[in-house]
């Protein structure tokens, strides 16, 4: 029996043609031959700009050679007077299909061409492309001169697809001995990485909470499925609860594509969450990662374009590094052929059209937008020349993207342990189910204190208990405010027993981060300690969102100071 990437296949989503052939090949194919169905991917074309490449079956055979096969189900007509291939279907209604022969050739060399960078070898590998009617009758003579009979497989080839399958390939081999033109080893682990690996994104984990990494590191079905789905994609916006690991299925498709060849633009708004991907991703040839405002401000620069910033950060911020963006596009040779921006609900509208005129093909370009609704927590404030009035807040997020189509939703939350995931969902407004199929961990800790006086014994006690009792490295723990550090006592504080306060991301072996929440956002922590988060209650109304933010960042273990005097709304949220 054949070895089939996916390993099963629901009727419902595929032509009946495909779901009976997938299911021949599976059972009269030994088990040497690895079979892929329904496969896309993307590489740089001749003309230096991106080109898809998908097909119905790819059959491989590690010393046969490699087939690349187009399929065609119920009546399909070709007139070589038009060079037009029509199919009928079961109500007979006739209409125009894309050539199946061209398609099948057209993706042969497109993932040659990808087996030859991933193996590194320029041998010749015996790879060929055929056409399918599993339905159908063909006659034995050719269908054309580039058509010849024994690359087509017709109803009655089915019932022995073993032999058609040696033919196929055999036919490709031409004078070449099998041994010359093997996929061999090399090549059918190359082809297995490219169509078929498992893929493990996998966020980093420590300390006590070792016993919990292998249930918290996998993407989970649907994540892979989303993955798999960008291949056909050039543009896409992925939604996701916090969690479902956008961040890391960002890095992952930005690296992918820059191994490929592609010029991309990795970026963000957080700018924490930026030198997190450039520290996580590392240097790799086509991959430019950097928070938006950073880009505008080095691309003006190049273009001698850089704004004066007045009292006025805000408009300085939204419009006015933007807008300078804009002009220095014009002025500049940095061109991307794709451009993934991960949490976009930070983005303003009019931040997309200078970000879109970097890419080389503006109209059909690739663009990825990871993004959640429930985290817009950024909120501007700036005040007026001549008095210290603020004004208006100004709410971050953007309703509209650039791009049209429906967003794919990730549902499945695989950062945090199901009890904290059960916190978060309360502050998470969505009328799609969300869940968590990691391990259930620990309650959230609520730690109570008396008042403002004693809360820095209270955060001293906590961290004490988690680094000395507990083990947990420094370095594993971060706390998190909604004050600025001017606001915040939690800096009178110097940790426990030489153990210090940073706001530096990742802190040293013997600190502890601390920051603000919106600072933090897009990053994570195996411990968070949230403190003063009953000041910001008794002030603002947009508390869910803070909230949700705020304690979705803990993977393992979630701690809250909690006042004996917090405002009730606020302790029930923690009941």
């Amino acid at each position: 029996m054949a070895r089939m990437y996916p390993n099963e296949l629901k009727e419902i989503t595929v032509s009946t043609a495909e779901y009976h052939l997938y299911h021949q090949l599976r059972d009269q194919l030994d088990e040497q031959y690895v079979v892929f169905h329904s496969v896309a991917w993307q590489a740089i074309g001749r003309n230096g700009r991106p080109q898809d490449g998908e097909a119905d079956f790819v059959i491989a055979h590690p010393t046969n050679g490699i087939l690349v096969i187009e399929v065609k189900g119920g009546a399909v007509t070709w007139q070589p007077q038009t060079k037009q291939w029509f199919s009928t279907s079961a109500g007979g209604r006739k209409h125009i299909v894309k050539d199946p022969f061209e398609q099948a050739r057209v993706a042969k060399y497109t993932l040659l061409t990808l087996l030859g960078q991933a193996i590194g070898e320029t041998r010749h590998i015996n790879i060929g492309h055929a056409v399918a009617f599993p339905e159908a009758y063909v006659p034995d003579e050719p269908l054309g001169a580039d058509k010849p009979r024994a690359i087509v497989l017709d109803m009655a080839d089915t019932a022995d697809l073993p032999t058609w399958t040696r033919q196929a390939m055999r036919y490709w081999r031409g004078e070449q001995s099998r041994k010359q033109s093997a996929a061999g080893e090399n090549g059918m682990l190359a082809l297995l990485t490219l169509l078929g690996r498992t893929r493990e994104l996998r966020p980093v984990l420590w300390g006590a909470f070792q016993r919990e990494r292998q249930e918290m590191i996998k993407l989970t079905h649907e994540q892979f499925f989303v993955l798999n789905m960008l291949n056909r994609q050039r543009q896409a916006a992925i939604a996701g609860v916090a969690g479902s690991g956008k961040t890391l299925l960002a890095a992952e498709k930005a690296t992918r594509l820059a191994a490929k060849g592609f010029r991309v633009l990795l970026t963000c708004y957080n700018k924490n969450l930026s030198h997190f991907l450039q520290q996580h991703i590392g240097d790799i040839p086509n991959l430019h990662i950097t928070h938006f405002h950073k880009l505008c401000f080095d691309m003006a620069r190049q273009a001698d374009l850089v704004p004066l910033q007045g009292k006025n950060r805000l408009r300085f911020y939204t419009e006015q590094l933007p807008e300078a963006l804009l002009d220095a596009s014009d002025h500049t040779d940095t061109r991307y052929d794709a451009i993934i921006v991960d949490e976009g609900q930070d983005f303003h509208d009019n931040w997309w059209l200078p970000l879109q005129s970097l890419m080389a093909d503006p109209d059909d370009g690739i663009l990825y937008i990871f993004f959640d609704d429930n985290q817009q927590i950024y909120r501007w404030q700036a005040r007026t020349e001549n008095s210290d009035q603020s004004l208006a807040l100004y709410p971050f997020g953007s309703a509209s993207f650039p791009i049209k189509t429906e967003p794919f939703m990730l549902t499945i939350n695989c950062r945090n342990t199901q009890s904290i995931h059960d916190q978060v969902t309360r502050f998470y407004q969505t009328d799609t189910p969300v869940e968590a199929r990691g391990p259930v961990g620990r309650p959230v800790s609520i730690n109570r204190y008396a008042n403002s006086d004693s809360l820095q014994a209270t955060l001293t006690d906590t961290v004490r208990r988690l680094t000395h009792d507990e083990k947990i490295p420094p370095n594993e723990i971060a706390i998190l405010t909604p004050l600025s550090r001017k606001k915040s006592h939690l800096w009178l504080t110097d940790g426990f027993r030489g153990i210090h306060y940073t706001d530096q991301w990742p802190a040293d072996d013997d600190e502890i981060h601390c920051n603000t929440i919106h600072a933090f956002k897009g990053l994570e922590s195996t411990v968070v300690i949230l403190a003063e988060v009953d000041q910001w209650s008794r002030k603002m109304k947009d508390l869910d969102p803070l909230l949700y933010v705020a304690c979705s960042r803990a993977r393992n273990h979630l701690v809250v100071l909690m006042p004996d005097d917090a405002p009730a709304s606020l302790q029930r949220r923690f009941a």
